[in-house]
């Protein structure tokens, strides 16, 4: 089989911190709450700002073929699940129980260890959205890092990315589509690819080489897109966005460090997108939930106007950054404190 071998001189180097990184994490966090927001107050989602969530998995396959190809399974096995699990169970705990003392829903245990496993995602449509609709992210990121595990030794061989990409991004939308689950359909499966287009960035922009084999493989991953279009009415209109909107912030980002303040904005953004992990755990349910709870139960407003729950909100975030800078810098000293190299390093918190 004939291929193509991709040769370029690497921009990014594994171990040096990158601005953009951090930045456009703190673009994709706020693009998800004005997302929520709108929700909230019925506004029209005429930015899109879900495609936050696609720039989350773009950097995410970035960073990881940047930094862990290489890296021994068990450490990365470990740099993984204290990036992932620690945050989420404390606020998953934190909601059970805000769940059951204020809101009077009691959960059923099924649902309950799905979400301590992280696997709810690929449960019921139910159990999908249960707590907090945002939470299925978890189970699409773990699923992410599980088969880059799988791969990550073979990176150079881009058709079997391509393949793995389009059998999992098919497998995935056909079994929720089978089950009516529209839910994981049209917020998980046709988001796989993005991940992996980050992965393939990642690749070409840190080790510099590459190969597309014009094999089996390449054709597989490549018809899973054509099958889904034409067979399944499926198409993954998330990927290519996120990847413009990416490159755009990069090409644009020197310009704002010429004007006035405009260093101390992107600063704004880096340490935002520090913790956007945890503001992306908190801040839905206490938006939106809790929000309302306080006007109709404790304030004994039937109706809230558009301006109360917009001060409202307002209140949500300022506790939802309160709350994700404490557990951020909570877990990771905890981490810290246990002396391993990957705990160290947590909180630089790319990935």
């Amino acid at each position: 089989m004939r291929s193509v071998r991709i040769n370029l001189s690497p921009t990014v180097f594994a171990g040096r911190r990158i601005a953009a990184v951090d930045e456009l994490k703190g673009v994709g966090i706020l693009l998800i709450i004005i997302y929520h927001s709108c929700g909230v107050l019925g506004a029209p989602n005429t930015i899109h700002g879900e495609i936050g969530v696609d720039i989350f998995l773009l950097l995410s396959g970035f960073t990881q073929a940047l930094t862990s190809a290489e890296m021994p399974l068990g450490r990365f096995a470990l740099r993984r699940f204290l990036r992932i699990y620690p945050s989420y169970w404390i606020a998953l705990g934190l909601f059970i129980w805000m769940h059951y003392r204020y809101l009077g829903i009691v959960r059923p245990w099924s649902s309950i260890w799905q979400h301590i496993a992280g696997v709810h995602a690929f449960s019921r449509q139910e159990t999908f959205s249960d707590f907090t609709y945002a939470f299925w992210f978890v189970s699409m990121i773990v699923a992410a890092y599980v088969a880059f595990a799988c791969i990550r030794r073979h990176l150079d061989n881009l058709s079997l990315v391509f393949a793995v990409s389009g059998l999992l991004t098919v497998t995935a939308a056909v079994v929720y589509q089978v089950n009516g689950n529209e839910a994981g359909l049209r917020s998980l499966a046709i988001r796989i690819p993005s991940f992996f287009a980050g992965v393939v960035a990642g690749r070409l922009l840190g080790a510099g080489t590459a190969e597309i084999r014009f094999n089996l493989l390449l054709g597989l991953g490549l018809i899973c897109f054509y099958y889904l279009t034409f067979f399944r009415g499926i198409t993954c209109d998330y990927t290519l966005p996120a990847i413009g909107f990416v490159l755009t912030w990069i090409g644009f980002r020197w310009l704002v460090l010429k004007i006035p303040l405009g260093g101390a904005l992107l600063a704004s953004f880096s340490l935002l997108g520090l913790i956007s992990y945890e503001i992306y755990l908190f801040h839905q349910p206490l938006i939106r939930d809790y929000n309302l709870y306080v006007y109709h139960v404790i304030l004994h407003v039937p109706a809230p106007t558009h301006e109360q729950l917009l001060t409202g909100i307002f209140l949500a975030l300022g506790l939802t950054l309160a709350v994700s800078v404490a557990v951020h810098a909570v877990v990771a000293r905890a981490f810290a404190l246990l002396g391993g190299d990957a705990t160290r390093r947590l909180p630089a918190g790319a990935g």
